[in-house]
């Protein structure tokens, strides 16, 4: 984008020069090859590998050749302030910082009055005019701009909450724990680190919805929730996988330390009253990299563990008929 602005501002001087000639310099012309050469630099430059500092100097860089643009041409020069509204355009929308975009700003609004000191006596008040016009254009552009673009990535930082987040409880989503796990592995097989994935499944929560109905067992996964997040750590992350399922991603776990989280959530998971009696629920987990080393395989075998707890309980856990 920064190169194409270049590129554009650059040739469309060409044309103004010849409805100059023969008023305008031969270092205008120069001038304008050495944008063009700016230009198609901006444009082959793999910015992603050179950081962030090149990138926040591009419009520091195009204000300096916008003023140098109107010293080469001397006359007509105001006509090249409105190259800046190209200039804050890109700064708004191209820079994060507010910081860096107010420097920029103030540079292309110190260039934009350029003009009124290359201006003759006679012209400086015409000159002043132009000037006190054009430098509002240019900062209700850059504003403008830098609200609409704010508004837009908080709209999509929501959007992409809303995405990763269970509607009903308020914990991640099956998405989300994907995410995390994949990015958790990556990081734990480089610091040669453990990790743990706990899976947990509700003791009789079916008899929940079969004989009270969703709402109540909508209301008793809310209370799961909120007493798992009790229960793990800050860096742990809670998600529900789907119906009475919910995983545990735990950082920097052993097997070990897993067991012990298990139990917190056991107790946990026993301050919610379900027909008068501690809620009960078959928990298994895996750790990485002694139980498996792949994303899909921790929960597997999570899963595999969740369900032999399950099967080694049966019968002796009470089932849910109320939620209080």
């Amino acid at each position: 984008m920064a190169g194409l602005l270049f590129l554009v501002g650059s040739l469309a001087t060409i044309p103004v020069h010849q409805l100059w000639d023969p008023g305008v310099p031969d270092r205008a012309y120069a001038i304008t090859a050495l944008g063009i050469v700016s230009g198609l630099i901006c444009a082959l430059i793999p910015w992603d590998r050179l950081g962030e500092y090149p990138f926040r100097a591009i419009p520091a860089i195009a204000s300096i050749e916008v003023g140098i643009t109107m010293w080469g041409v001397e006359t007509q020069s105001e006509a090249f302030v409105w190259f800046l509204v190209f200039v804050v355009v890109w700064t708004a929308y191209a820079l994060d910082e507010r910081r860096a975009i107010s420097v920029n700003i103030v540079l292309a609004v110190l260039v934009a009055w350029y003009p009124v000191t290359l201006a003759t006596p006679d012209d400086r008040i015409n000159e002043t005019a132009e000037t006190l016009i054009a430098v509002p254009i240019l900062l209700v552009a850059a504003a403008v701009v830098v609200f609409l673009r704010e508004r837009l990535l908080t709209a999509a930082a929501a959007l992409g909450a809303q995405a990763r987040s269970d509607a009903l409880t308020g914990v991640g989503n099956y998405r989300l724990l994907e995410e995390r796990l994949e990015y958790e592995l990556l990081r734990h097989r480089r610091s040669a680190r453990p990790l743990a994935v706990l899976v947990l499944d509700l003791d009789g929560f079916k008899q929940v919805n079969d004989t009270l109905g969703h709402p109540v067992g909508d209301q008793l996964l809310r209370q799961v929730a909120d007493a798992l997040q009790r229960a793990v750590r800050d860096q742990d992350t809670v998600v529900r996988q789907g119906g009475d399922e919910f995983c545990v991603l735990a950082p920097e776990t052993d097997a070990e330390e897993a067991a012990a989280l298990v139990e917190r959530i056991r107790g946990a998971l026993g301050e919610v009253i379900a027909n008068g009696l501690p809620l009960s629920a078959s928990l298994g987990f895996a750790t990485f990299p002694a139980d498996a080393t792949s994303a899909e395989l921790l929960l597997a075998q999570a899963d595999h563990e969740q369900r032999l707890d399950k099967a080694a309980s049966r019968g002796s856990r009470g089932g849910l008929r109320a939620v209080r």
